[in-house]
């Protein structure tokens, strides 16, 4: 019973030593994969095939040419995308691309918002536009109303104004915050409100719409 026994367990131990020999290829074509997959959204931003060291290390101001001259020093390479430490806490690859679009939008939106100077308001808000119309050669328009929805979706941030032009009834428009056809944009006047979406204001009378 006993040597059938050690039989047995050598048999299984060939067997497994078999399938962890069979298997280990497959794993390292996996990785050399995920590994050129990164590797190629790095050079589409423009990085090379360097360390993480090698890509922020700058020359010190002492490097001169062999006639004595001090020769001029290389711009300080880009950022990369993401610090190796986040790229090691995502394992997987469409996390580790969710992360990088995330960074990209952010950096998007930064640069959008120093460069357009939105003021800061909020639902409940009086709020005036100037918009200048495309399709109108050009012309800027102005456009008046109260703040009654705002998505925080990052560059894609959007807001709704709604006002009340006589017989025309209600008239509600939703711009994007960062639009380039937004000339001008004016906080007449602040509301305290306690919702984050004002739609029981489609049912008020005009003079709530006083600014």
């Amino acid at each position: 019973m006993a040597q059938a026994l050690r039989q047995a367990l050598c048999r299984t131990r060939g067997v497994l030593s078999l399938v962890n020999q069979a298997w280990t290829p497959r794993v390292n074509a996996a990785v050399q994969l995920e590994s050129r997959a990164l590797t190629s959204l790095l050079s589409f931003r423009g990085f090379r095939q360097q360390p993480w060291a090698a890509q922020g290390a700058v020359p010190g101001p002492s490097s001169q040419q062999a006639d004595g001259t001090s020769a001029p020093l290389p711009a300080s390479p880009l950022p990369p995308w993401t610090p190796t430490r986040e790229l090691q806490k995502r394992k997987f690859l469409p996390k580790r691309m969710q992360h990088l679009l995330t960074t990209l939008e952010d950096e998007r939106q930064a640069a959008l918002a120093a460069e357009l100077q939105r003021p800061d308001f909020g639902p409940g808000d009086m709020i005036e536009l100037r918009l200048s119309v495309p399709e109108n050669k050009r012309r800027v328009t102005v456009f008046k109303g109260l703040c009654i929805a705002k998505r925080n979706r990052s560059v894609r941030t959007t807001f709704t104004l709604r006002n009340l032009f006589g017989a025309s009834g209600g008239v509600e428009r939703t711009f994007p915050l960062y639009s380039p056809h937004i000339v001008e944009m004016k906080v007449l006047s602040s509301r305290k409100v306690r919702r984050a979406k004002l739609y029981y204001m489609r049912d008020r009378t005009a003079k709530e719409y006083r600014s």
